[in-house]
């Protein structure tokens, strides 16, 4: 159960035919930037690690680590004797999620502060009204940004197949 709620996901891309230059291609991509209309600076990534069969890439800086939630990628080409080759993936995001956790608790602090001056005038530190405020921030600030780490996990995977299938199928 709690590793529904840990920024990391992995898993595999099966193409039919999976070309043969896949990791140097994905580098160069990774290298020449993953998202052609975004911004330079939310395309920084480095290459930690590369082979003919490995690639290992991070995200450089805030913009970069926000955005999709790439922070750390490594790719691997797995060829089983009995079965197609595929590409096996495992993705870490801990900075997009640190990002998150932060985003909610400064929302957090501003609704407090806000409640504290404000609220004694439109009468919000009545009991009912107090017990729904807090309940409410325990929920925006607490349980809400680890929901939007269990729910980062589906897009960000099928985001990095469909660039492992614009790589795959692009002219070598």
């Amino acid at each position: 159960m709690l590793k529904l709620f840990r920024p990391e996901f992995s898993g595999t891309y099966s193409p039919e035919k999976l070309r043969s230059d896949f990791i140097p291609a994905l580098a160069e991509r990774v290298r020449s930037g993953l998202f052609p209309l975004s911004s330079e600076r939310r395309n920084r990534y480095a290459i930690v690690s590369e082979s003919d069969e490995q690639l290992r890439f991070r995200s450089e800086g805030f913009l970069a680590s926000i955005s999709i939630g790439w922070n750390d990628v490594q790719v691997q080409i797995d060829s089983p004797p009995d079965s197609a080759t595929r590409v096996c993936y495992e993705v870490r995001y801990f900075a997009w999620a640190r990002y998150g956790v932060i985003l909610c608790a400064f929302l957090g602090i501003a609704l407090i502060a806000a409640w504290t001056l404000l609220g004694q005038r439109y009468g919000a530190h009545r009991s009912a009204a107090k017990m729904i405020f807090w309940v409410m921030m325990i929920f925006w600030c607490f349980v809400w940004p680890w929901i939007l780490v269990a729910i980062h996990k589906r897009p960000a995977a099928k985001a990095l197949q469909r660039l492992f299938a614009v790589v795959n199928e692009a002219k070598s």
